[in-house]
């Protein structure tokens, strides 16, 4: 019987020295990011800007990354893909979407924030994977702006002034 309580204490003090121990190790990093998806339409050869906005909720200064899946990094140029930001800071990122493809339909993209603690010897970090639908249709040329339509209006209006200036002289 003394046998059985000295393995049950020798296994409670195992147990609390692991809590303890390991326990206090372990540290997290939240970070935030606005919006949580992106929805764009845009038109072949078109090119648009939307904004995100990467906060730090935590007590402690933190690093952060910002990128895109390889597939999608000709398409998505980000500014300020590395930062730092205080405690309680957030900051705006700038981000160009220009599809390079003649192709028209729906492509899904992400971009991925990560947030690191340059304090911390584990080098673990925390992150958020923001989706972007992007609805590519085929571009349209607006009539203000077609080249031929804009050639057959100037050809009209010298005709027309051409053909009042013969009236005048006859």
């Amino acid at each position: 019987m003394k046998f059985k309580i000295k393995i049950a204490g020798i296994g409670i003090v195992s147990i609390l020295c692991y809590i303890f121990i390991f326990t206090l190790c372990v540290s997290a990093i939240g970070i935030g990011a606005s919006p949580a998806k992106l929805e764009l339409e845009i038109e072949n050869g078109e090119s648009i800007q939307k904004n995100i906005t990467i906060s730090n909720p935590d007590n402690a200064d933190l690093v952060f990354h910002i990128y895109t899946d390889d597939e999608y990094n000709d398409w998505i140029t980000i500014t300020n893909t590395d930062f730092s930001l205080g405690p309680y800071q957030e900051k705006e990122i700038y981000i160009h979407f220009t599809p390079l493809t003649e192709k028209v339909g729906i492509f899904n993209a992400t971009i991925y924030a990560v947030a690191l603690n340059p304090d911390s010897n584990l080098k673990l970090g925390s992150g958020v994977k923001i989706p972007v639908n992007i609805n590519l249709n085929k571009s349209t040329i607006s009539y203000h702006t077609n080249p031929a339509i804009i050639g057959l209006i100037l050809s009209m209006l010298i005709l027309i002034f051409l053909f009042r200036r013969y009236q005048r002289n006859s």
